[in-house]
């Protein structure tokens, strides 16, 4: 199922609630909407579209379904860092574009050869020497970590309330025990050790005649 068959198909489920039953519990919901406002507000961008925004917050909100406020904020955290991540993109891809087309008319005005991926590398590197590429890089490692660690506290936090959803007995590891060397195959092979005779192990008939055969006889 697409992103925005799953969204649809929780807005439909949504739509057949009746909502909370208790005063308290219809002033705690009444707050959601505004919530989920402010957070826009405080993320989105005038440029930017508030839509796409509440979509993506809104597939989060499907996949890890929170419950309490503590997750809810986790999951919103987790949206907002990567909207903000997102814009990094669209600013650093805007940057080098900007920057090839300059260092391709430098590249035409020295009436020189070079080939497609030239402007590209000019373009990295004078970005690499102003402060624009390092601001964007630190920025984009602060908002992945910060995604990170809310993903991290809301699985934790998730696994409180379920501590049995992922128990051995349901998902059992098998452990095999590692093949046998050379040696230690050399050193349990059994070879069997030849087998003497004893005369005192024969038979007392059998040992009897064979003394008599060897003995002195008087008569002769």
């Amino acid at each position: 199922m697409s992103s925005q068959r799953k969204i649809d198909s929780a807005r439909a489920n949504g739509a057949k609630s009746h909502g909370p039953k208790t005063e308290a519990g219809r002033k705690i919901s009444s707050q959601n909407a505004v919530t989920h406002g402010l957070y826009a507000k405080a993320v989105v961008l005038a440029i930017e579209s508030s839509e796409q925004y509440r979509e993506m917050l809104d597939a989060y909100l499907l996949q890890f379904q929170p419950e309490g406020p503590v997750e809810h904020d986790l999951v919103e955290e987790m949206a907002a860092a990567k909207w903000r991540q997102r814009r990094l993109w669209a600013i650093e891809t805007d940057l080098l574009e900007d920057e090839m087309l300059q260092q391709k008319a430098k590249l035409d005005a020295d009436a020189t050869g070079y080939d497609s991926i030239t402007p590209l590398s000019f373009a990295y590197d004078a970005l690499a020497a102003s402060a624009s590429l390092p601001f964007l890089t630190r920025n984009e490692s602060r908002l992945e970590r910060a995604y990170n660690r809310a993903l991290k506290m809301l699985l934790d936090l998730q696994r409180l309330r379920h501590p049995n959803s992922k128990s051995a007995e349901t998902n059992p590891i098998k452990h095999h025990d590692p093949a046998p060397t050379r040696n230690e195959k050399r050193a349990t092979t059994h070879h069997p050790q030849p087998t003497t005779r004893d005369a005192r192990a024969e038979p007392p008939a059998r040992r009897s005649a064979s003394l008599d055969a060897t003995a002195p006889n008087p008569l002769a």
